[in-house]
């Protein structure tokens, strides 16, 4: 198991300290996205120094929103897959039927 190391980042103007086992590009990536959630309420006129649980909370539910919206997409692609892999199987055996079914025809008039 890979060692765990301090990664800090900073989030809306409060430093972190956290401890990962994750490449520290990766933790900036997230803490990025974190802030910039932020950034977009902040814009919507909240005050950062009186309001940073309210915008926490609000960021939260933006990124757990993009995250279920791309599960449901996931889930809704492999619902498609699934569908085309059946009609492909059920094409295939079609085409098999048909043709066994001439190569009978075509031995009975031999």
């Amino acid at each position: 198991m890979p060692d765990k190391k301090d990664i800090t980042i900073e989030v809306l103007g409060q430093k972190y300290t956290i401890k990962t086992t994750a490449d520290k590009n990766y933790i900036n990536k997230v803490a990025n996205h974190v802030n910039q959630t932020m950034e977009d309420l902040k814009a919507t006129g909240m005050d950062s120094n009186t309001q940073q649980l309210r915008i926490a909370i609000l960021a939260c539910m933006n990124i757990a929103d993009e995250l279920f919206q791309q599960k449901d997409q996931k889930n809704i692609e492999s619902e498609l897959i699934d569908k085309i892999k059946s009609k492909t199987i059920s094409l295939k055996e079609y085409v098999d039927q048909q043709i066994s079914s001439f190569e009978k025809r075509d031995n009975i008039g031999k």
